[in-house]
């Protein structure tokens, strides 16, 4: 049991390391330079997020538990540490634009709290901005017509000027996200 947690240890210090190490210094960089579409068929440009600060995370609509569960989680925290929800966007790209068009985006999300800007777009133009934060995916078939897919279950913290400023991990305790996104929203008011 103790190798066990030691190995569960490990591998989330090294794919927080990873996320780390591969996402880029700005959202701006690469947002502008990506073909992506929202929820409401809107080109997703950096004008999109509004100079707010911003949770970036990588899933899927069909995903049985992570991708939920981690929406529904920033959902509830942002409105634990702002006084409005619209105070910090919470993007979902998808990594499955072959289910996940954008209306099919606009039903999901219409089920969180929250300021949810989901993302599509063509399977190549996610791919490249997925690779710039480091996000690993692979498609698992299920049966001959259904297929699930492993992913990346980061969280990526960005101030409202396009900063990458850390990580939240999946199952990471609820009060260290509060802090984590409360140093966030302090770091981007003593940037105002």
């Amino acid at each position: 049991i103790i190798s066990f947690i030691i190995i569960l240890i490990l591998t989330f210090l090294f794919a927080e390391y990873l996320s780390r190490k591969n996402a880029p210094q700005k959202i701006f960089d690469i947002i502008d330079k990506v073909h992506l579409i929202d929820h409401n068929g809107q080109s997703f440009k950096s004008a999109t997020l509004k100079n707010k600060p911003s949770l970036l995370f990588f899933g899927f609509t069909n995903c049985p538990e992570i991708c939920p569960t981690t929406l529904a989680d920033l959902s509830e925290i942002t409105k634990k540490v702002t006084s409005s929800v619209e105070a910090i966007n919470i993007i979902f790209v998808t990594l499955d634009p072959r289910r996940d068009t954008k209306e099919h985006l606009k039903d999901y999300i219409q089920y969180f709290d929250g300021n949810i800007i989901g993302v599509t777009g063509d399977k190549v133009e996610i791919k490249k901005f997925a690779e710039n934060w480091g996000v690993f995916y692979e498609t698992v078939k299920i049966s001959n017509n259904n297929y699930t897919l492993n992913h990346t279950a980061t969280v990526f913290m960005i101030d409202e000027l396009g900063n990458f400023r850390g990580t939240i991990s999946w199952g990471e305790n609820e009060t260290s996200k509060i802090k984590k996104i409360k140093n966030l929203k302090k770091l981007i008011n003593n940037i105002s």
